[in-house]
């Protein structure tokens, strides 16, 4: 099936990626903490308006990955062989934790999401893709192991919170990208313990 974009949502995309480009530029120069949103949507060349348009706050730009992170989970737990909805699920979680330890520019802003964490300043943008994460990837492992979501989704909630919480830890204590790696795989592998079988 081949689906036409229109020029109105090219025009989207092209200025949302944009607005992307100059937040991680101006991020990387000045720091997420001294970066404006007046500085990023000039460096764009939208208008502050135009850059509320695509994100409701600043900090939104630190977790735009969410949304591809779900993608990922999902097609790995289709691609997994295994019977076992845990082993389906920490493939799944796994596929996301190396993209996100492999990603330079989400390695380079860990730090800034764990101080918008600990600030209480998440979006509340986030709170929507994580819980979409968590059911789309509940109902992937379901549907492939014909077991029901009620099993399925404290295994899911388990790895991502203990994963998440892992990550979170390692950017505040400023580790490498293979430490965080390694730190957010041993409290995956822990996640899922009890579930096993």
């Amino acid at each position: 099936m081949i689906t036409v974009t229109n020029g109105h949502e090219l025009r989207r995309r092209r200025t949302r990626e944009a607005i992307l480009k100059s937040a991680t530029r101006l991020f990387d120069e000045r720091g997420f903490t001294a970066t404006t949103v007046a500085e990023i949507a000039a460096d764009a060349g939208v208008s502050q308006r135009t850059f509320f348009l695509h994100f409701p706050s600043k900090e939104d730009l630190l977790f735009t990955h969410v949304d591809t992170f779900r993608e990922v989970a999902v097609q790995a737990a289709a691609a997994s062989s295994s019977p076992s909805p845990s082993a389906r699920v920490k493939h799944a979680v796994a596929a996301m934790i190396d993209m996100a330890t492999a990603d330079s520019t989400l390695v380079r802003h860990a730090a800034d999401r764990a101080q918008t964490a600990s600030l209480g300043r998440l979006p509340r943008s986030l709170v929507a893709q994580l819980s979409a994460l968590a059911i789309a990837l509940t109902e992937s492992v379901a549907d492939a192991t014909d077991a029901p979501p009620s099993k399925v989704a404290p295994m899911v909630g388990g790895a991502l919170g203990a994963v998440q919480a892992a990550g979170l830890i390692a950017a505040e204590e400023g580790a490498s990208s293979e430490e965080m790696h390694q730190r957010m795989s041993y409290a995956l592998e822990h996640s899922l313990v009890g579930f096993a079988h």
